[in-house]
């Protein structure tokens, strides 16, 4: 990459196996001794379709308007990114870190957030319909406004303390909550 970081309105080709790629390890190295929260790596508006990439390091990525609908990222860490409006669907992010980043308005239709971290992340207006949100960490997330919630999976395994909820999302939570008999855990943090 040799200090190129704007890849702004590309297109990749779909399928691209960029974690099976021969020179993975190399960029991954570099990408963890690159000062990306001061100069981060910019993807707006590019598409990413079907691109796999389980594992791989980019936190403070700025990815507006992208897509990577069908992608794979499983343990990909993308703490402290931006992500608004961006297209997940059906994308695999599987025990992801997304601390802290913005996910407002994106589309997750369908992804599987499972053992994934949102905690601190701005998900306001994002779409769930279909997605898997088993054991998904959203403690202190920036709920409001939140798209399909009660459409979602496992929403009863989703760590929501200290979110920042309407009362709309409480009851969605509630609901998926009281439907699983026997539940009983704290719904939204505090000391009572």
């Amino acid at each position: 990459m040799s200090g190129e970081r704007d890849f702004a309105n590309i297109e990749l080709e779909q399928d691209f196996d960029l974690s099976g790629y021969e020179g993975f390890d190399e960029l991954q190295t570099y990408l963890k001794n690159a000062d990306l929260e001061e100069k981060p790596l910019i993807v707006e508006n590019s598409k990413f379709r079907q691109l796999d990439a389980d594992g791989l390091y980019l936190p403070f990525l700025k990815a507006n308007n992208a897509n990577f609908k069908h992608g794979t990222f499983m343990s990909a860490n993308f703490e402290s990114a931006q992500f608004k409006n961006a297209d997940f669907r059906y994308a695999r992010l599987a025990q992801v870190n997304m601390k802290n980043s913005n996910l407002e308005n994106s589309d997750l239709r369908q992804a599987d957030l499972y053992l994934s971290s949102l905690i601190g992340t701005i998900l306001t207006g994002a779409d769930f319909s279909g997605a898997s949100l088993q054991f998904t960490n959203m403690q202190a997330a920036d709920v409001k406004g939140i798209k399909n919630l009660g459409l979602a999976r496992f929403v009863e395994t989703t760590n929501f303390q200290f979110a920042d909820l309407t009362e709309k999302e409480k009851s969605v939570i509630r609901r998926e909550l009281w439907a699983q008999q026997g539940k009983k855990r704290r719904l939204f943090g505090g000391s009572g």
